[in-house]
């Protein structure tokens, strides 16, 4: 006769083997959950089975003590086991290494509401601001030297450059006298005469004033601002020209003599050859109907 070998609770009788149940009970399990429940009751069962035998025989009748033997009977469990625990909850791999996501969402909103307090030292914006207008001065002081230093310059070039020509075309100039000033260019720009002014400013530093009107009318309205002028020529001086004379229109001309040879005058000059608010170099023979208002 063939007994069939069956899985699970039908089985043929004398079959039962509870280690092979508990291994076919924790293999067939899927989740650990599932794994911890059926062997926390396959173990109960184990326990019950081998606790039977030894608890089956309690008081016997002939004892004569009947009362303890209900009480024992009513006071034995039916079956001995473990209490069957909670499934414990799945855990991540994060938890396991101490990572607790509400922990880490507190510290991160901690650092982004919190911002830098800057705190600005008075002392050290006193000292910054100080060494800024110093600077900003030493360059503006700077700026004025070069600009002094060029004046100097360029009045030394035009005096030695005609200092062999006074001394053979008119033994006696006159002493030059400061007149009034001006505190700008006052005549109209691109004319010979807003030249000549710009010429005496870059050579002086300053600007004469004191007359208005056309060119021909410069060397008495500069002899009445209390200027120096004279038909003797000189560096350092603005020629006055006539109607007609040497070229100039019929309101006269000016420009700023940089050299005297003999009785030849060079002058820069403007809106003349070159044209309006351009310069131009040309020398002139001395002759009538020029005159020469000097700069101190």
């Amino acid at each position: 006769m063939n007994i069939e070998n069956t899985r699970g609770r039908h089985r043929a009788p004398g079959r039962h083997n509870p280690l092979i149940e508990l291994k076919l009970l924790a293999r067939e399990s899927a989740q650990p959950a599932m794994k911890a429940g059926a062997v926390v009751a396959a173990t109960g069962g184990l326990v019950a089975t081998f606790a039977n035998p030894a608890s089956a025989d309690t008081l016997k009748p002939a004892s004569g003590n009947v009362a303890a033997a209900a009480s024992a009977d009513s006071a034995a469990p039916a079956a001995v086991g473990p209490a069957t625990a909670a499934a414990p909850a799945a855990s991540s791999a994060l938890s396991k290494i101490g990572f607790a996501p509400e922990a880490q969402q507190a510290v991160a909103q901690r650092v982004s509401t919190s911002k830098p307090e800057v705190i600005e030292d008075v002392q050290v914006q006193a000292q910054r601001a100080a060494a800024k207008a110093a600077a900003v001065k030493a360059a503006a002081e700077r700026k004025a030297a070069a600009a002094r230093a060029s004046r100097d310059l360029t009045r030394r070039t035009l005096t030695s450059s005609t200092s062999s020509a006074k001394a053979s075309f008119n033994g006696s100039v006159p002493g030059a006298s400061a007149g009034m000033r001006a505190s700008s260019n006052w005549a109209t720009a691109g004319q010979c005469t807003w030249g000549a002014l710009n010429k005496w400013y870059q050579s002086e530093g300053y600007y004469p004033g004191g007359w208005t009107g056309n060119a021909m009318a410069w060397a008495s309205g500069a002899r009445s601002a209390g200027y120096t002028v004279s038909t003797a020529p000189r560096t350092r001086s603005i020629i006055v020209l006539q109607p007609g004379v040497a070229g100039s229109s019929s309101v006269g001309h000016v420009g700023w003599v940089t050299a005297v040879n003999g009785n030849q005058v060079t002058m820069i000059e403007m809106n003349a050859t070159a044209g309006a608010y351009n310069y131009d170099t040309r020398t002139v023979t001395l002759s009538g109907g020029m005159s020469f208002i000097y700069a101190p």
